[in-house]
């Protein structure tokens, strides 16, 4: 699996995002948080179904019906077929509708971000902390992202198990314990 740190740390991985980089900065800054929307969405989409996996087989656990060496006497392969139905059964229609409308929100969010931007020829503005133009579709799209990211953080990563949010605050309050062993000294 490709990771951060491989990608770093490798002359592969350097190998990789080095072009990949100077691809994305030829791109105009509406396309990149596009690109990086896109990538917020399909990631959000699979840790969402992560997350629906984890539930119904913490459940089956707890009922006995999910297919382990320990609670069947069938083979490997026929296992796999109880688990692939198992988790076939697991998707929601209803879940992926809900993706699907929260897809086309966004999509009619920003085709009506642009629209109104070029019926009223609204033009770029600028911000205090960038030195990018911005312009009411970017700024919509970032809205986006931010959905997207507190999705994944928040509501995701904490269903898969990991708490971010208190790990984000145990590392602050790490910091101002050791700032505090310092100025003791």
């Amino acid at each position: 699996m490709l990771t951060a740190k491989k990608l770093t740390t490798t002359t592969k991985g350097v190998a990789i995002s080095a072009p990949a980089l100077v691809l994305l900065s030829n791109f105009h800054i509406e396309k990149q948080v596009l690109l990086f929307l896109s990538a917020l969405i399909i990631v959000d989409f699979v840790t969402g179904i992560l997350v629906s996996f984890k539930i119904a087989k913490d459940e089956a656990k707890k009922k006995g019906k999910f297919a382990t060496k320990e609670t069947t006497q069938h083979g490997f392969f026929a296992r796999l077929l109880f688990k692939i139905k198992f988790y076939y059964n697991v998707i929601e229609s209803g879940r992926l509708r809900l993706s699907l409308l929260k897809m086309t929100m966004y999509m009619f969010a920003i085709i009506g971000a642009k629209t109104i931007q070029s019926m009223f020829k609204i033009k770029p503005f600028g911000f205090s902390f960038s030195d990018a133009e911005w312009t009411i579709t970017i700024v919509i799209m970032c809205i986006c992202c931010i959905f997207e990211i507190h999705s994944i953080v928040i509501e995701n990563a904490k269903g898969l198990g990991y708490d971010l949010i208190d790990k984000v605050f145990s590392v602050f309050k790490s910091y101002k314990d050791i700032k505090k062993e310092f100025k003791e000294e």
